[in-house]
């Protein structure tokens, strides 16, 4: 799917800063805004921390998005015209994206995401979605396992890196509130070529199933969030 990519990338600045700017208020004595300048000081702090977790959480999901297995990738990034070439993360980048014009769209995606954070914000849906020309997004309309599974596992593993970051120790009773929220707002743009439209008072069992389009696409999302919650404490 088209969508796959950019969601995975939005998914993971969505999901990092609000591990950090969750504990960031968590930390104060007293209610303070979240002004747009105070975002973005509170993300550039975390400038490098943001670059070293993006390799370390994406690259699988982007592997399993481009090819169809594990030892594909592996052949390539051994083989002797390649092996000799990989420097840095950003030349293992080029491989996982499969093709140039893929790891283009991937730069493309990294600075429009970065630049939304610098200004203060997180990419909105609406954004997400106006940065694409018309007929480029899909509807999924269908079960998509591997990419749903990828999506889950982006947003937990990112969310939780940016508490790490943030110097947060040990689960709190409102970390599965905020990962409802980013999977519910996430898979709009992995599965849907636009903003789902819900109800304000639609329960949580509904927009999941709204946004995940069908019942196994959202016991895929479930099921994937618990082994990587699980994961993620150990």
């Amino acid at each position: 799917m088209t969508n796959s990519q950019p969601a995975l990338i939005r998914a993971f600045f969505a999901a990092f800063a609000e591990g950090v700017l969750s504990r960031n208020a968590e930390q104060q004595t007293e209610a303070v805004e979240m002004t747009p300048q105070r975002v973005k000081q509170i993300m550039l702090e975390h400038y490098e921390d943001i670059s070293k977790y993006y390799f370390d959480i994406l690259f699988n999901p982007l592997a399993i998005i481009h090819y169809d297995t594990a030892e594909e990738l592996i052949a390539i990034l051994r083989s002797p015209e390649v092996a000799p070439t990989l420097k840095t993360p950003m030349d293992l980048f080029r491989h996982v994206c499969r093709t140039e014009e893929a790891h283009e769209d991937m730069v493309t995606e990294y600075r429009r995401n970065f630049t939304s954070l610098l200004s203060g914000r997180v990419m909105s849906l609406e954004d997400f979605f106006e940065g694409f020309p018309e007929g480029y997004l899909e509807e999924a309309g269908g079960d998509c396992e591997r990419e749903v599974r990828a999506m889950t596992q982006v947003v937990v593993k990112a969310f939780f890196a940016g508490r790490k970051a943030a110097k947060a120790e040990g689960a709190t009773g409102t970390n599965q509130v905020y990962l409802f929220r980013l999977l519910i707002d996430n898979m709009q743009c992995l599965l849907h070529s636009g903003p789902v439209p819900m109800d304000d008072d639609i329960d949580l069992t509904q927009a999941f199933l709204a946004v995940c389009g069908n019942e196994k696409n959202l016991n895929t999302m479930l099921q994937a969030m618990q082994q990587t919650m699980q994961d993620e404490a150990v």
